[in-house]
């Protein structure tokens, strides 16, 4: 057994060296999900696909097993023979020259493992970051960077005006260095149809804020009573403002309690701060000081309001028109004006002319003919007094 296991070591050390597994497990263990997936799909859409490889899978050779399943032996390889190589230590005296080449294998196989593990997280890290970035509409592209990662993600409704509507359904993405928070998109009537080759759903959530924890200079927990539950503030200081903001909200998702969720959220403006003590930033606050209420949120009455208010902002929206300045209301008049005088605008004006009264509000404008009707009257009756005193 023990010639056995020095010809396994013999053969890993000569044919696959450390640095030729690092680079080659990575990618192969990074995209084995992906692959994996496009088999599936594959086999279930493709007929010829799926008989290939049933006629395969019944080969001697394949071992009956399917295609997904012989992808997954390599990764398995590794703690397989990383389990047999202490094994075989176990079993080998120390006076055996062979035990110090099982230990440096061992040692390869550790680093090669946890190098593979790394560079697998970073990856999931970045996939997480990629997934809200699609569900966010609007999301800033400077989210997207190799040394941020996503913290947790929290489900909340916004107690206060700020940075939304007072009742708005709020997603708080919390990463190692910045807060991106997100509110639920309303449903649009009458959208057009996505393109046959969008596999991807819509974005369920809108853009609102990407803030840096550095911007967060307290974070409030707010006390448990009758009419305020699972409440918590933060105070952040805008680089744009004077005065701190307050930002209120209440956790509607029991997954992760709220003490957790501040202690987290503290430890981490802490370490982009550079501060030891995260315990300093959080305080306990009364909600009569800050006038924060829960009571009301998910009352039917609420909910009402709330509809209206956000339909009357869309109505509001849609049929605002915003006023004609006036230069633009005289330039918008001048071709009229030219033509009755039976004069055209020169052409480096005709343009500005144009663009002006296409862009021109109607709704302040006089018609054109009711302006100049009189005086064009009387300058067509005076040419046709002088014409007609050259013919006499």
């Amino acid at each position: 057994m023990i010639d056995k296991g020095s010809d396994v070591v013999d053969r890993k050390k000569t044919y696959y060296p450390v640095a030729d597994l690092v680079k080659t497990y990575p990618p192969f263990v990074n995209f084995f999900e992906m692959s994996k997936e496009t088999i599936i799909k594959c086999e279930k859409q493709k007929p010829r696909f799926h008989a290939f490889l049933k006629i395969n899978q019944a080969k001697p050779e394949c071992g009956r097993q399917s295609l997904v399943e012989l992808l997954i032996r390599p990764v398995q390889r590794l703690p397989s023979v990383a389990l047999l190589l202490n094994d075989l230590k176990k079993h080998t005296a120390d006076e055996n020259p062979e035990k110090s080449t099982l230990e440096k294998a061992i040692g390869s196989l550790k680093e090669v493992m946890t190098h593979i593990n790394e560079d697998k997280r970073k990856t999931e890290a970045q996939k997480q970051i990629f997934d809200v970035v699609y569900e966010v509409d609007g999301c800033p592209a400077n989210l997207l960077s190799s040394h941020r990662s996503l913290v947790q993600r929290v489900e909340t409704v916004s107690l206060s005006e700020h940075p939304c509507d007072r009742g708005e359904q709020v997603t708080l993405f919390l990463f190692n260095d910045c807060l991106e928070i997100a509110r639920k998109r309303h449903k649009v009537i009458g959208t057009f149809r996505s393109s046959p080759g969008h596999t991807r759903p819509p974005a369920s959530l809108k853009h609102i804020h990407l803030m840096p924890l550095s911007q967060i200079k307290k974070v409030l927990d707010i006390r448990e009573t009758e009419d305020c539950r699972n409440a918590f503030a933060l105070l952040v200081r805008p680089p744009t403002e004077q005065e701190n903001v307050l930002l209120s909200f209440q956790m509607t998702s029991d997954d992760l309690p709220k003490d957790s969720w501040l202690k987290m959220l503290c430890r981490h403006v802490a370490n982009t701060i550079c501060k030891a003590d995260a315990e300093n930033l959080m305080y306990t606050a009364d909600p009569e000081s800050f006038e924060v209420n829960t009571k009301d949120m998910d009352s039917t009455l609420s909910r009402a309001s709330r509809a209206i208010r956000k339909t009357s902002k869309k109505v509001t929206r849609a049929f605002s028109f915003s006023k004609t300045p006036k230069r633009a209301l005289r330039m918008a008049l001048m071709p009229s004006y030219n033509s009755v005088e039976g004069r055209s605008p020169p052409s480096s004006e005709k343009h500005t002319v144009s663009r002006l009264a296409s862009t021109s509000s109607l709704a302040g404008i006089q018609s054109p003919s009711l302006i100049s009707l009189p005086s064009f009257f009387e300058r067509r009756s005076h040419t046709l007094s002088r014409s007609t005193t050259h013919l006499i």
